[in-house]
């Protein structure tokens, strides 16, 4: 491929990307706070959505995210959407980064927030959340939240309480 350089900037970062990693696109989303995490809850309406709270230095974190992998690439075409939530703290980016392209999940990925008061964020998540991880929140295809589930889970557990959820129609889906 030939490159013409007029100039600009740009040019020149996306080149530098191409060849140096440290520079590549992030596999990190975004940031979330409490709202931002709502609203893009609320951007899935139709579907059905689990939120995975997790974090790099969480074992069992790290042991099902594999799982919810093979859940969207499994469930996804039914409706369901998964989203990821790293509570690493900023300082802790590359190692995320590290763990997002070793695992290459089929679901995007942010990363929560720093600053501000995490009990705040906490409990907009949920009142009943005392911080542990792993910790997920199933929304229906409507956006109301079902149900929260607290530590780790396996394919067949978060299959179950998926399909139930999947067979439910949703707004405009009425079967």
């Amino acid at each position: 491929m030939i490159l013409e350089f007029r100039g600009t900037g740009a040019a020149l970062v996306l080149l530098a990307a191409s060849f140096n990693p440290a520079i590549a696109p992030s596999r990190i989303a975004g940031e979330l706070d409490a709202r931002g995490l709502q609203e893009r809850i609320a951007r899935e309406r139709g579907r059905v959505v689990l939120v995975n709270f997790w974090a790099t230095w969480c074992v069992p974190c790290l042991e099902e995210f594999p799982d919810l992998s093979r859940l969207q690439k499994n469930l996804g075409p039914r409706g369901l959407q998964v989203l990821g939530v790293s509570t690493d703290l900023a300082r802790e980016t590359p190692g995320v980064e590290k763990f997002l392209e070793e695992q290459k999940p089929t679901f995007p990925n942010y990363r929560k927030r720093s600053g501000g008061d995490d009990q705040d964020f906490i409990e907009a998540v949920d009142p009943s959340w005392q911080g542990e991880l792993p910790f997920s929140v199933l929304y229906a295809r409507d956006g109301h939240k079902v149900k929260v589930i607290s530590g780790q889970r396996t394919y067949a557990e978060y299959e179950k309480e998926l399909k139930v959820l999947l067979e439910r129609p949703g707004e405009g889906d009425r079967r």
